[in-house]
């Protein structure tokens, strides 16, 4: 089969020079005015390949390729077993493609060279005959040029404006959102222990991007694949990229120690990777900052929060007012008071290898969000500061469900209970949502058992019963009847209060009582009819049944507040 500029022609899309890639490509190649007349005739699944340079050659130099070059070749004395050759030797030495001049020398090609590309994904192009080569060679390399002085241009105002952001002050989340406009890429930015920093764009994807950012960190189980495909190792132990389908993984470097790593999401710009790993140095810079806060500024803080929750009031507000000013604390500074409670040790001090391994989970998981962890007997404080983008109730309580799983999984011998005070913004206020928080692990506790976070925000109506559990006299809240048959239950060792609150909560339906106390229906109603005689109450009306109600929920208050 003859092959000439007209016949078994494959249509090149009409492209520009791409102005901002790292290298073009064969279709951008064959849209230079120097390939005007140029045809794609094989391998057209090669048009992305990039191409670093243009080279005259001819066999049997093939091997004499670096990769990413255009080869011209006027095809002197070749045959089809000398193209085939010829052809398999520029795919395998990692050729970009091979344009063939047609002219004195080659007036056509064997069938069997242009099939040999299709599997191969090489890009075979025929060129007419202009009288030298110099200029089509000339062209791809200025080309070249071109595109990587653009590349360059984009890299200086990038690093230009991060330098700005740092001079600003402005610190990770506007690397992150400059680097996401740079590249066209989803961002996200981890400890070394994989735990959340930072995301940009800070909206919820698709996919794994949104599975990261809703876990605060790589999921654990995602973790544990990656350990045991050994992707982990090559992550933390050899410090080299990993690229995966859902995924790139940088690690961000200094002097040989992984800071944190920096995810991408999505194709982004061709030079998308180039920027990223450019850009490593100044998001380490902004880890060091972070993580340099001397050890004497961190006591100091932690000394002036603790004061700030426990001095109950012994130390004045313009004591606190100026010590607040000192450490650079505004005073309408907003704090989210989260308290964590061990489950097991209700009137027992944490052990000192228990205090450490908590802190340590804390600080991993929080020390990049500029939170305080505050240690005490049976937990820990947490207080959260909120800047410009407020974090909603619902991103606070799924934080405090991280936290709760963490610590699951580093002392699994040990459960926790969390509690979330409300947000104040005032920075004094800070010990009233530090009480909220512990009311709110009390109740939770009580209302949900152990391990499990709790709001006070959400408490209902538990919050005000809260405030007559905590007067001087609660128990004059409490109806004499209901006082009768607490002391009845107890002295007796009977289910009766039991009875009366699932049969209050089933809104007086006796079927879904019975089945929900797993008795038999008689024996319901001779427990209701006992009750009705101990309290001289009538359960079937509404009044008496929400005062009953009211009353079992503050007896439960006032015995949480008790522990």
């Amino acid at each position: 089969m003859q092959v000439n500029l007209t016949s078994n022609e494959i249509p090149v899309p009409s492209l520009r020079i791409p102005h901002q890639t790292t290298g073009l490509t064969i279709a951008g190649i064959l849209a230079l005015p120097e390939y005007g007349n140029a045809r794609l005739v094989g391998g057209a699944g090669g048009l992305d390949r990039k191409v670093t340079a243009a080279i005259a050659l001819e066999p049997p130099h093939a091997t004499w390729l670096r990769g990413g070059e255009l080869v011209l070749s006027a095809g002197s004395g070749m045959n089809t077993e000398n193209w085939r050759s010829f052809i398999e030797k520029l795919a395998a030495s990692g050729a970009a493609g091979l344009v063939v001049v047609l002219g004195p020398y080659c007036h056509e090609l064997p069938s069997e060279a242009i099939k040999i590309t299709e599997p191969l994904g090489f890009p075979l192009i025929i060129l007419p005959f202009t009288g030298e080569l110099t200029t089509p060679v000339q062209a791809v390399n200025l080309a070249v040029c071109l595109a990587r002085t653009a590349t360059l241009r984009k890299e200086v105002e990038t690093e230009r404006q991060l330098i700005q952001i740092a001079l600003d002050g402005a610190g990770i989340e506007e690397i992150l959102r400059l680097l996401a406009n740079r590249t066209g890429q989803a961002l996200i930015l981890e400890d070394r222990q994989f735990n959340l920093i930072s995301a940009s764009p800070s909206v919820e994807e698709e996919g794994l991007f949104n599975q990261v950012v809703s876990s605060n960190g790589t999921p654990v189980s995602l973790l544990k694949v990656m350990e045991e495909e050994g992707s982990l190792k090559r992550l933390r132990m050899d410090k080299m990229p990993l690229d995966t389908p859902e995924r790139t993984i940088l690690p961000i470097l200094v002097g040989g120690e992984a800071l944190g790593f920096l995810s991408s999401f999505g194709k982004g710009e061709e030079d998308s990777r180039l920027i990223l790993e450019n850009s490593c140095s100044a998001i380490a810079i902004e880890l060091l900052k972070e993580r340099g806060i001397s050890e004497t500024d961190q006591k100091m803080r932690r000394d002036f929060f603790r004061d700030l929750l426990f001095s109950h009031g012994n130390i004045s507000p313009e004591t606190l007012h100026r010590r607040a000013t000192y450490l650079g604390y505004q005073l309408s500074s907003s704090y989210w008071a989260i308290t964590v409670d061990f489950d097991s040790v209700p009137n027992e001090e944490l052990l000192p290898d228990e205090v450490k391994r908590l802190a340590s989970t804390l600080n991993s998981l929080l020390s990049f969000r500029q939170a305080l962890v505050i240690n005490q007997t049976q937990g820990a404080t947490i207080l959260y500061p909120v800047k410009e983008s407020q974090p909603t109730v619902e991103k606070v309580k799924h934080l405090a469900e991280t936290i709760r799983q963490k610590i699951a999984a580093t002392m699994p011998e040990q459960t926790v209970s969390i509690g979330i005070g409300q947000l104040y913004h005032d920075l004094l206020s800070i010990p009233k949502s530090f009480r909220e928080a512990q009311h709110a692990v009390k109740i939770g506790r009580a209302l949900n058992g152990p391990n499990a976070v709790s709001c006070f925000a959400e408490l209902g109506i538990y919050r005000m019963l809260l405030q007559f559990a905590q007067s001087q006299n609660p128990n004059e809240f409490f109806c004499e009847a209901l006082d009768r048959l607490l002391e009845y239950d107890k002295q007796a060792d009977k289910e009766l209060v039991k009875t009366l609150a699932a049969f209050l909560e089933c809104n007086g339906n006796l079927t879904e009582t019975s089945e929900k106390l797993y008795i038999h229906r008689n024996t319901l109603k001779y427990r209701l009819e006992r009750i009705r005689d101990i309290t001289q109450i009538d359960l079937d009306d509404s009044e008496n049944r929400l005062m009953l109600h009211l009353g079992l929920k503050m007896h439960r208050i006032i015995n949480t507040l008790k522990d």
